[in-house]
């Protein structure tokens, strides 16, 4: 209840926020949102890194958000393309860094936590940055995602919470149900809806915009689910405490992790494949 409370007072501001920055970026600074997006995605991989250390898993912190950072920009101004080198870039950048330390002790364990807080949060949200890229109907893509994700999250904790009787994935997230999971996918393809009139104006035909959708919401649940894998492999409950009941801003992003690259490549391989 206590948290039900927290996020009835808080989810408004969120909301309000939300809108404002992004009717700020469609009309007066494009790309202002995706500036800021950044930074959330590198506070996530700061946070995220902070975890692993609590857990005995130190990395280095400074390589991993530098090339955060520089992922981030080179997905608003290049194709995916980049992915490759970077990814070679980072390991063999790693490997000399470790071999001039001189400290071979723990030299595994700081390499994988390192390119994992790269991979799992920048690179993976980097394809929110892609989908604003797009020329046509980028910025309304990206209603699309944030909108599955958020409002699937929110109709999931309310109904699961309400009628959750069927856990969906108990060792992993202890309180998700099967109820809460149909009714973030209903709570999805309402929203897709909504996004289809009051932003594309209902000129994208149900037969891609509503599996859109249903892969968004299915990538934002297993996003959300990874983010419970790892937390409980750290023994730890929210990554951070930025925002009451929300937990930290890797909390916020982590449905994003899946559910972006997800609608990212159905838009590559449907609406954008010629």
């Amino acid at each position: 209840m206590k948290d039900l409370k927290q996020r009835l007072t808080f989810g408004p501001i969120l909301i309000a926020a939300i809108v404002g920055l992004f009717i700020l970026d469609r009309d007066y600074l494009p790309g202002v949102a995706m500036v800021v997006f950044g930074l959330l995605t590198l506070a996530a991989q700061h946070e995220f890194y902070g975890m692993l250390e609590r857990h005995g898993l130190p990395a280095r912190r400074a390589m991993g958000t530098l090339f955060g950072a520089v992922t981030l920009a080179a997905a608003w101004w290049l194709d995916v393309s980049f992915g490759l080198p970077l990814l070679v870039g980072m390991l063999v950048l790693l490997f000399v860094v470790e071999v001039l330390s001189r400290r071979p002790e723990g030299a595994p364990t700081r390499i994988g936590t390192t390119m994992l807080g790269w991979l799992a949060v920048p690179l993976l949200l980097s394809s929110a940055v892609h989908i604003r890229g797009f020329e046509e109907d980028g910025w309304d893509w990206l209603m699309m995602l944030i909108v599955c994700c958020k409002v699937g999250d929110s109709a999931a904790y309310l109904v699961g919470s309400a009628i959750g009787r069927h856990k969906l994935i108990p060792k992993v997230s202890p309180n998700k149900s099967w109820e809460g999971a149909i009714a973030s996918l209903l709570g999805a393809i309402i929203g897709g809806a909504l996004v289809m009139e009051l932003a594309f104006g209902g000129r994208i035909e149900a037969v891609v915009w509503v599996p859109a959708a249903i892969i968004t919401n299915i990538g934002a649940q297993f996003g959300d689910l990874a983010e419970s894998l790892l937390k409980r492999g750290c023994k730890t409950k929210d990554s951070a405490a930025t925002v009451p009941a929300f937990g930290g801003t890797f909390d916020m992003v982590d449905s994003f992790l899946i559910a972006a690259p997800a609608l990212h490549g159905y838009l590559l391989l449907t609406v954008y494949s010629s």
